[in-house]
């Protein structure tokens, strides 16, 4: 099992280096062709919606640059759970002579239920001749603005979950929560660790000692750190030696 991880991970330095070549030479592959791609830099963002309203920023990237400033529209997508009213939703806005771009939307609390999810789904409309690069979707989870101090740390493992630890560090740094000394079992098992933090703002690691994340090879894990609704980080597989989520309570 070991061997095959360690050519998983040999493949995945491939394929990662393989993508950082792909991502220099992208705008060439698409000016060559006489394409412009645009798309969604990232799949999905949180917003918690106070009395006087919320924003929420996406970030939007394009394969190209243009003399002058461009824009698109953006389709609410019929798998959102909210209402028309939620929210007020902007263009898709890329400056001249940028390839990074930003999408606004801004909400207001009208009747939200405290303690309900809710999804605000986007697709691009982009005209004929614009190929979508990178996602075309992006989802905007909002809900009513809640006070929550208590969360819960959910890691569904692979087998190897000896190789687990995590902390939560404060803004100075100090590890105010941690945890490890978790032990193997085949076929993975599920961890549930519980914490109170205090309003602030923090950052969440996860580690693996071998560098695969949460997969063996057969098994492929996850991991969610949760108040309430709120979900403030998440990672699935093969996530390497670590991974950081920031995040603030009850900002």
């Amino acid at each position: 099992m070991k061997k095959f991880r360690i050519l998983t991970a040999l493949f995945v330095f491939g394929s990662f280096m393989a993508c950082e070549q792909n991502e220099a030479i992208i705008d060439n592959v698409y000016d060559n062709n006489g394409q412009t791609g645009v798309g969604f830099t990232t799949s999905s963002t949180s917003v918690a919606v106070r009395p006087e309203g919320a924003s929420a920023t996406v970030g939007v990237q394009a394969t190209t640059t243009s003399g002058s400033a461009r824009s698109y529209d953006v389709v609410v997508n019929a798998t959102s759970t909210g209402t028309i009213g939620d929210y007020t939703i902007g263009t898709v806005t890329i400056p001249a002579d940028s390839y990074d771009g930003t999408l606004s939307v801004s909400f207001v609390d009208t009747n939200l239920v405290e303690g309900v999810p809710y999804t605000l789904v986007l697709d691009l409309e982009l005209p004929a001749g614009i190929a979508v690069v990178g996602s075309k979707t992006t989802t905007i989870n909002y809900n009513k603005y809640l006070i929550c101090n208590d969360f819960v740390l959910v890691m569904n493992e692979d087998s190897y979950s000896d190789e687990r630890s995590w902390d939560v560090t404060d803004a100075a740094g100090d590890v105010v929560e941690s945890g490890d000394g978790y032990e193997y079992v085949s076929g993975g098992q599920q961890i549930v660790e519980t914490m109170t933090l205090a309003d602030g703002c923090y950052t969440f690691t996860i580690y693996d000692s071998y560098g695969d994340g949460q997969f063996d090879g057969a098994t492929t894990g996850n991991y969610s750190l949760d108040c309430s609704i709120i979900n403030v980080a998440s990672g699935e597989g093969n996530w390497g030696a670590s991974d950081s989520t920031e995040f603030c309570v009850n900002p």
